[in-house]
């Protein structure tokens, strides 16, 4: 169990994502990419497959920038993929049976790719800080193996 999680736990891996105002931008963008390209689309796919646009933009959107952006597009993506992209199209008529399937698969396989996302990207922050901090230790033992050295030859050019 001590290669997946090592003893020393860092407190801030979770804080892989930029905190910049820029990752919202870039989380509507994608939003809109995926509202455009289905609709680009639509005329080829009909009715199937109404939000799997909107689940790769969170996807991209969590991988890239976080969790929260991932979440709002998720968020906006469910009612506009079933709104605009299940019949009667463009219209909202409430929630049927089917309706509530596709609902339920969205937001089922989105929760786990982001569960997911979110461990790795953590796994990996995490990796990158703890070789940075072995990076540091080492260059700390270097400097005062360097100092010892010099410590001894001084010692020793005094003694001779």
């Amino acid at each position: 169990m001590s290669t997946i999680l090592p003893r020393l736990r860092l407190r801030n891996a979770r804080a892989w994502a930029p905190r910049t105002r820029k990752r919202w931008l870039i989380a509507v963008a994608a939003f809109l990419s995926a509202v455009l390209t289905r609709l680009a689309l639509h005329k080829v796919l009909g009715h199937h497959a109404p939000l799997l646009f909107f689940s790769i933009a969170a996807l991209v959107a969590h991988f890239f920038f976080g969790l929260w952006p991932g979440i709002l597009v998720a968020v906006a993506g469910l009612p506009t993929g079933i709104i605009l992209f299940v019949p009667p199209f463009f219209a909202a008529d409430g929630l049927d049976g089917q309706d509530m399937i596709r609902v339920a698969t969205f937001a089922g396989y989105t929760i786990v790719y982001m569960v997911l996302v979110q461990y790795l990207r953590r796994a990996q922050y995490q990796s990158v800080l703890l070789a940075e901090v072995a990076q540091s230790r080492y260059l700390m033992l270097l400097d005062s193996e360097s100092d010892r050295a010099a410590a001894e030859a001084e010692l020793e050019a005094r003694e001779h």
